[in-house]
């Protein structure tokens, strides 16, 4: 956890100089990154560096419940990265083979996918990738695009972005000066609710969005967020990408109201304060719609609509390399959703924000520990969410169906709808293989305790395999 001010670090991925290159999204003592990491590593003696090697993920177990079911996956692929001075390019493709429990999350079947990942190959085969250019031609411009993904925030989940969508295109720039980073991110997301396997019936869609991050004194940052959806084809004309969006400084709603347009509008802030180098606590909150005047009456009116986070991290507690986190996340009900779909926070069927959507309320805690070339991790999350209780009805939770069906205007309650109670606990112990390109020999347990009025149902995984640890995969919930 860097204490310097020109440092910000909860705009991810971060970019470094001398020469050019990108870090980790999380934490070094919790090393999970999606971009890039110690395979990054580059030589600022050279005018330029090169790296071509390997990615694998190769892993077999199975999982016990009510029955029996192997859980497979086999892939190989490569990464390359080149850097020269001021500019950075990176490459990744995985392709790989899958078998598994279950393709999908607490939101909606993930038909045809997999966790954080696109439409398959073909059956059973998916990818992951990335291609990413950066370029800073000097200290107060950073121009990065291609096809991955962002984040925004200090925890493990974010409540504005995260990295639990496929990646996509998209454009960023960063504009640095003094204690102060000013971000402009534009991303080209689809929906594929009409029907997950037939690519032609994709609704395009816009997302851009607003990031001031501010140091204010050492330690202590306050950052605003603002992002829009909207879709480049109404029922009146086909918008396609509405330039009134693209002003790097201008306020999103006005810009809204004055197309006279349904677009989604969020705001946000992320606040953290670094008591040392080594222990960080850290909040978030977005706004999607609010009164005033209801939230006083306590009406529980169904557009007041907001999430929350609060978290605190230190990658030294009370010992070095041990690595201990604590985050509690939630949103309202209808959170991110929108009349459409295709209005709605997410990118081919998965949130942008948290994996649950909304309505919401979830505890996690990670323990991880380091010595030589070993790590032991013990990751476990609660949760608590309410799901809908038949097709017609939206009770808040799934944002990408419309809020134009729920049960009412006011007494919409957290955990509406049918109740569930979910434990995830996962062991993994990993073993340095090639620190270098970061590939790791894995083994890893993983109990799943779910439970809502009608039963309860309880899954046991084991896995061991090899991975290179380069992207998140968020199945923990």
């Amino acid at each position: 956890m860097s204490d310097n001010q020109s440092v910000h670090s909860s705009v991810k991925p971060i970019i470094n100089s001398a020469p050019l290159n990108l870090t980790d999204k999380k934490d070094l003592a919790f090393k999970r990154s999606f971009i890039i990491t110690s395979s990054a590593t580059v030589d600022s003696s050279k005018l330029y560096n090169f790296r071509l090697y390997p990615l694998v993920d190769i892993n077999g177990g199975i999982e016990l419940g009510q029955n029996s079911i192997p859980k497979i996956t086999a892939g190989a692929g490569f990464g390359l990265n080149y850097s020269k001075r001021k500019f950075y390019l990176t490459f990744k493709m995985l392709p790989y083979y899958k078998i598994d429990g279950v393709l999908g999350d607490s939101i909606q079947s993930n038909y045809n996918m997999d966790f954080g990942t696109n439409r398959a190959i073909a059956n059973n085969i998916f990818y992951r990738g990335e291609f990413l250019m950066a370029y800073r031609p000097n200290r107060f411009f950073t121009f990065l695009g291609g096809y991955g993904k962002n984040f925004f925030g200090e925890g493990y989940r974010s409540m504005l972005l995260s990295d639990n969508i496929g990646a996509h295109p998209f454009f960023k720039i960063e504009t640095s000066f003094g204690s102060i980073k000013y971000v402009n991110l534009y991303n080209f997301w689809r929906d594929n609710s009409t029907d997950p396997f037939d690519r032609s019936q994709d609704i395009p869609k816009f997302n851009a969005t607003h990031y001031l991050s501010w140091n204010i004194i050492q330690g202590l940052n306050l950052s605003v967020f603002e992002t829009v959806n909207f879709r480049t084809k109404d029922t009146l004309v086909n918008r396609g990408f509405d330039f009134n969006y693209i002003n790097p400084v201008v306020f999103y709603r006005p810009v809204e109201y004055g197309l006279g347009s349904a677009d989604n509008v969020l705001l946000g802030m992320n606040a953290s304060y670094k008591l040392n180098r080594h222990h960080n606590i850290y909040t978030q909150f977005i706004l999607d719609e609010f009164l005033l005047s209801e939230i006083q009456a306590q009406s529980r009116w169904w557009a007041n609509k907001y999430a929350w986070q609060l978290g605190y991290k230190s990658d030294e507690f009370f010992k070095e390399n041990l690595y201990f986190q604590i985050e509690l996340n939630g949103a309202r009900p209808f959170t991110y959703s929108h009349k459409s779909s295709a209005h709605a926070y997410g990118h081919m069927n998965a949130a942008a924000a948290h994996p649950l959507g909304a309505n919401f309320m979830e505890l996690l805690q990670i323990t991880s520990y380091s010595f030589g070339d070993h790590r032991i991790t013990n990751k476990i999350t609660f949760a608590s969410f309410g799901t809908d209780i038949d097709s017609l009805t939206s009770y808040g939770q799934d944002i990408f169906k419309s809020y134009s069906n729920r049960p009412g205007d006011f007494d919409q309650m957290m955990y509406q709808g049918n109740r569930n109670n979910v434990l995830n606990e996962t062991f993994i112990y990993e073993y340095a293989l090639i620190p270098s390109i970061d590939m790791y020999l894995t083994a890893a347990y993983n109990l799943r305790v779910a439970n809502n009025e009608y039963n309860t149902k309880i899954y046991n995984s084991f896995q061991i395999g090899i991975r290179s640890r380069i992207w998140n995969v968020y199945n923990d919930f």
